[in-house]
């Protein structure tokens, strides 16, 4: 994506971009075939720009955020319900999967589940927000301690506990080399493998969950403030922004930019062009509406899904590509694999995002699954079984893997 078509703004808070292309999904499209299912090698997370390794390990996939799973598998044709569990209707974070097992907080209690057949193995009190699962390691933040808890049983492995005002937040890493998290309006960096403190270092307001990581070197950190800061792995600064308005999800990025939604119903692209602190380094803005989950990122395409529409915008100009209509539910965010969109709302959808034969007239529908209600939070991709919330009943809600 050259930046070279792109056009700097000189100040935060103009006017957005405008949105060109816009379109409702295609029942009269047919979708592309999709790529064969798996991958010939997974990547190694080291030498990934989004530190991927094939499991939906932490919020958004991957170290990035970017909601694509990188094994290559996912249900294109429909889905059977493999096994269901029951879960309380207050519950509004997306589950994670990785090395058989599923994670999920259920009201501020982590239950973990076989991902093979839904049999409950272990849980844990407090928790609010989904771990970060890597090396056979759960990392769990409770509202002033972060947990290195074994993955397989829940056993203790260390802790690290910390005074003062302000939640733990979810740690992110690149490829397991150092956990880098918020603790009130401090970034704090821990070794994994003892929870010691490597560094620390101040930002102003409370930092959000799920940093992201930009280009395999930077900690993409968002606060309440509306501060986001690029961190180094020794935790040295490298940019800052100032936006109007808070974040309401956390950042994703790809190798070109970093993505957030605020709640004043504006994407930010923030590119860092090399100027340091003093410019302001925005590509584009759009307006998307507010979103709940999370920002997708696929090829050549930013996913925001916001007042009952999933928007496609164009990663490079922030030109709207299309939008199709998903039922107004915000609980729900892209996933994506195997050349295919998944999201909730009155339904599960599945569309192709850019099938060649749609002359703009948006995505076409691969299939779609409805329930007794609504869908999401989720899904997400894993093995390719989609994980997903859905109210079941009138008066039941239920984390489904559907293959």
């Amino acid at each position: 994506m050259p930046s070279t078509r792109r056009t700097l703004l000189t100040t935060v808070g103009v006017a957005s971009v405008a949105l060109a292309g816009c379109s409702m999904p295609s029942r009269f499209s047919k979708p592309d075939d999709p790529s064969p299912s798996g991958v010939a090698e997974l990547p190694d997370p080291d030498g990934h720009v989004a530190g991927a390794n094939g499991d939906w390990s932490t919020f958004g996939c991957n170290a990035a955020n970017t909601r694509e799973i990188a094994d290559g598998k996912a249900p294109v044709d429909g889905v059977t319900e493999r096994w269901r569990v029951e879960v309380t209707q207050l519950s509004y974070q997306e589950p994670v999967v990785a090395d058989g097992h599923v994670y999920y907080v259920d009201h501020r209690t982590l239950r973990v589940f076989d991902a093979a057949d839904g049999t409950e193995l272990w849980s844990f009190e407090d928790v609010h927000t989904p771990p970060l699962l890597w090396d056979g390691i759960a990392y769990v933040a409770t509202a002033g301690t972060l947990h290195a808890l074994e993955a397989d049983t829940g056993d203790p492995v260390w802790n690290r506990e910390f005074e003062g005002p302000g939640s733990v937040t979810t740690p992110g890493t690149y490829a397991g080399r150092r956990l880098v998290f918020g603790v009130g309006e401090q970034v704090v960096a821990l070794d994994p493998t003892d929870g010691s403190v490597e560094w620390r270092r101040d930002v102003f307001g409370q930092v959000l969950d799920h940093v992201a990581v930009f280009r395999g070197h930077w900690f993409v950190i968002a606060t309440e403030a509306g501060e986001v800061y690029l961190l180094d792995e020794e935790g040295i600064g490298g940019r800052r922004w100032q936006l109007p308005a808070a974040p309401m999800a956390p950042p994703s990025a790809d190798s070109d930019s970093v993505y957030v939604t605020c709640w004043n119903g504006t994407t930010y692209a923030l590119m860092d062009d090399g100027s340091g602190l003093s410019s302001p380094g925005i590509n584009w803005t759009a307006d998307t509406g507010g979103v709940e989950r999370g920002i997708g990122v696929i090829d050549g395409l930013v996913l925001v899904a916001s007042g009952g529409e999933l928007h496609a915008i164009d990663s490079d100009s922030g030109d709207r590509r299309w939008e199709s209509a998903i039922g107004d539910w915000q609980q729900t965010a892209p996933a994506a694999g195997r050349d295919t969109v998944f999201v909730g709302g009155d339904r599960l959808w599945a569309f192709d995002p850019t099938p060649s034969n749609s002359l703009g007239s948006g995505p076409a529908v691969r299939f779609e699954q409805e329930f007794a209600g609504r869908v999401g939070p989720g899904p997400i991709l894993d093995d390719g079984t989609l994980y997903v919330v859905a109210q079941v009943d009138d008066e039941t809600h239920a984390l489904l893997a559907l293959e």
